[in-house]
């Protein structure tokens, strides 16, 4: 068996180099168009809405700021949560921020040993939330004309990954130590924090490029819409089926998708294959994944309930007349900013790069 593997590994690998290369040929088009789409997309939204909130993430976990600013926390956190105030202010960073945030906080304490490997598993399954301002703008308004649609998402997704850190608090006590060595100058910290905020952007980034060519080759060829027809399901099933791989994918339903608000924040809560993607980059590999895994089914679930309980007894019945109103949002360029940060972590790594040489 191994020798036919050994044998057939080679074939296979030049069998997919050529379905690439006709794939890539044959929609090199829509290719194209997607990618160029992705990059302003990250140029333009993810790096202006990210980048800062993770340098600051960086900052707080490498410096002893953090461990003074979570103290208030303490009574709610170990009487209520039963988790260290350090990985509940983490856990509340992480649902108001971006997907990635708080899988950067929690290796950047892993790294420094302040968490074991075993509790930065667990911990993965409610440090994960898109923030207020995606539900608020791509399914609030985008969608529904109204803000408090896109609230209602996102008290629901934020809520079950506070369940979620309540289950792990009560059930499986995660622990925080001291950091091994003293904290390093503030100057070196706040380089260090740039650099790996840029380091998490790149991953970010990367992953949206690349997961933007199946989406079109598989647009562009059919196989979407043929699955969806086949399953006699209507074009809103299709967008939740390209939202499960790209999240941002949800702002494309159409008519006033009120009755399926819970299953939007159902959808949300998982996040999409290509999040979960970014997650698995930057997590380092000797933290397991299984438990965020089946984590996201969890509270997929449980967001489903709570925003079907908001929906009953919050929302006015008026809301589904006025969910087609959309609002038109004007396009911003931030393509220069952007570019321009990008240098500036370029020469940080090049300043820092020299430095070292010249130790040596």
């Amino acid at each position: 068996m191994k020798k036919l593997l050994h044998i057939l590994s080679p074939l296979a690998a030049l069998a997919a180099v050529i379905l690439g290369s006709f794939v890539t040929a044959a929609f090199a088009g829509e290719i194209a168009s997607a990618v160029k789409e992705a990059l302003l997309r990250c140029m333009n939204v993810m790096i202006p809405s990210l980048f800062a909130v993770t340098a600051l993430s960086a900052l707080l976990t490498s410096s002893p700021v953090f461990s003074l600013a979570a103290r208030p926390l303490r009574p709610l956190s170990r009487f209520v949560f039963r988790l260290p105030e350090e990985l509940f202010m983490i856990m509340l960073i992480s649902n108001v921020s971006g997907y990635p945030v708080g899988t950067k906080m929690l290796c950047d304490l892993y790294r420094s040993g302040r968490v074991n490997r075993r509790d930065a598993a667990f911990m993965l399954c409610c440090c994960y939330g898109a923030g207020p301002a995606f539900y608020a703008s791509a399914i609030g308004l985008a969608l529904f004309g109204d803000v408090r649609a896109g609230l209602a998402v996102f008290v629901s997704a934020a809520g079950a990954n506070i369940i979620c850190g309540a289950f792990i608090g009560i059930v499986f006590r995660p622990k925080i130590t001291s950091p091994r060595s003293a904290p390093k100058p503030c100057g070196d910290i706040l380089t260090r924090s740039v650099l790996s905020a840029g380091r998490t952007m790149f991953t970010v980034c990367t992953f949206i490029v690349a997961f933007s060519v199946p989406t079109a080759v598989l647009e562009a060829s059919g196989i979407t819409g043929r699955l969806c027809g086949f399953f006699g399901a209507s074009e809103n099933a299709g967008v939740f089926l390209r939202s499960l791989g790209e999240i941002s994918c949800i702002s494309s339903l159409s008519g006033s998708p009120y009755g399926q608000l819970p299953l939007i924040a159902a959808v949300c809560s998982m996040g999409g294959l290509c999040v979960i993607l970014q997650v698995s980059a930057l997590r380092d590999k000797d933290i397991s994944l299984v438990p965020f895994l089946i984590s996201r089914l969890v509270c997929g679930a449980l967001s489903f309930g709570i925003c079907r309980l908001i929906k009953m007894h919050f929302f006015p019945v008026s809301l589904p007349a006025v969910a087609g109103q959309k609002h038109i949002f004007v396009e911003i360029n931030n393509f220069v900013p952007s570019f321009c940060l990008i240098m500036m972590i370029l020469l940080l790594n090049l300043k820092k790069t020299l430095a070292f040489s010249k130790r040596v």
